[in-house]
């Protein structure tokens, strides 16, 4: 529990203005401020003055001591499903729109908790992202930032079924560009498609294309005519190197490279991997009885990942931080296991990892202007935890004390 004392408005009139004191900091995470503490100043909302430990607050401030905890920037998790409970998809699917709205808002807080403070919600049913997004930022409901695709974009197939109102189908340039128009129309912020077939999908292998090139660069173009991006869903090597050639922005999971796809996404500085570990370990150890063919399709790609994930990482490529939270068997509020499943299986530094889950997605995003890292200036999203994370990067797991959310306190009071 954090040391709190006095209590005070901005100037403005807007957030309480509160100094976040005794903060011990990874300079590689900071921007404009050279040493390993600091006292933050949070003002309306965004990062006002970083400043050495002990300088003497403004009268009537309210501080909070956070003796020694470790200050982060937020985490974001790229990729997560709202509308998914990580439990038995075909329970998830009977469930009412009603309860598809409550259970999202306990999802998204509970990723919040856990100190993502931004989530990208990439495939839900019924919208229910973009509204609980909507009704986030109007001040309504207490959440994390989310970005929202809207549904999934798919071309007509076998299994298809099984998601029932998670995905759109379009098949040809123009039923695609129709329904990127539709999923822009209902807000979408980006645009998600399926590349290939899914470890989830009954009827799908997925190292197989089932877009052609010719649809991926048709749903690219409609998505930059409305100035978004694509991510596309993709395990296999063709499809990634179809995605690159297109001009997807984010290609998930990207599990099986050979070094040609590794050298495209080098050579592109336009498309990115967004790694998603927690879910293909998951589902090859553990699904419902209901869903023992994921098993087997999970551990078929397992390999694969493992070697040419370390691979592109040697590469220096930007490498993303997602999770699948919600596909089986991910539970909401565990996105933190991915941080010590990469150390694990990846053997990448702990430093890395951190900048996955936080520079490094922002840059992808576009969003690092305000995001990313300790700056003044930009967005006061951070976390706060006990212990070192670079010596063990497990206390990111489930182990966040303390949560700042667009300046306000919103775990750790």
């Amino acid at each position: 529990m954090m040391k709190k004392t006095n209590y005070l408005v901005s100037k403005e009139g807007g957030k309480p203005m509160i100094i976040l004191k005794n903060c011990k900091l990874l300079p590689e995470l900071v921007e404009g401020y050279e040493g390993d503490t600091a006292d933050i100043q949070i003002e309306d909302g965004r990062i006002q003055k970083i400043s050495a430990c002990g300088t003497e607050a403004p009268e009537g401030v309210c501080t909070y001591d956070m003796e020694g905890k470790y200050v982060l920037p937020g985490f974001t998790d790229m990729h997560i499903h709202l509308s998914l409970s990580g439990g038995d998809t075909l329970i998830d699917n009977a469930k009412s729109a009603v309860q598809q709205a409550y259970d999202a808002v306990k999802f998204a807080q509970d990723s919040l908790m856990a100190g993502f403070t931004t989530i990208r919600d990439v495939g839900s049913c019924d919208n229910v992202a973009i509204d609980l997004r909507n009704a986030i930022d109007a001040g309504k409901i207490v959440g994390p930032n989310i970005i929202a695709s809207g549904k999934i974009i798919t071309p007509t197939e076998n299994g298809n079924d099984f998601f029932a109102g998670l995905y759109t189908e379009a098949d040809g340039e123009q039923e695609i560009r129709k329904a990127v128009r539709e999923e822009m129309k209902k807000g979408a912020d980006f645009i998600k498609i399926m590349g290939t077939g899914a470890v989830m999908n009954p009827g799908g292998t997925p190292g197989q294309p089932i877009y052609t090139f010719e649809e991926l660069k048709a749903v690219v173009d409609a998505a930059k005519f409305k100035d978004t991006y694509v991510a596309t869903h993709c395990h296999g090597t063709q499809a990634i190197k179809d995605s690159i050639r297109a001009g997807v922005r984010t290609i998930e999971h990207s599990s099986i490279m050979d070094d040609e796809a590794i050298e495209m996404y080098k050579e592109s500085g336009e498309s990115f991997i967004v790694p998603t570990l927690s879910v293909i370990i998951g589902l090859a150890d553990s699904v419902p009885e209901s869903s023992t063919f994921m098993k087997a399709k999970a551990q078929m790609i397992l390999d694969n990942v493992k070697v040419g994930m370390r691979k592109a990482y040697d590469a220096g490529l930007l490498l993303g931080f997602g999770t699948d939270q919600g596909a089986t068997p991910l539970i909401h509020g565990e996105n933190g296991d991915e941080f010590a499943l990469r150390k694990e299986f990846w053997g990448m530094k702990e430093i890395d990892i951190i900048k996955q889950a936080t520079i490094n997605s922002a840059i992808i995003l576009g969003r690092d202007k305000d995001y990313g890292t300790i700056k003044e200036g930009k967005v006061a999203d951070m976390v706060g935890i006990s212990g070192d994370p670079l010596e063990d990067i497990s206390r990111l797991r489930n182990n966040v004390d303390v949560v700042v959310k667009g300046g306000e306190i919103v775990k750790g009071k």
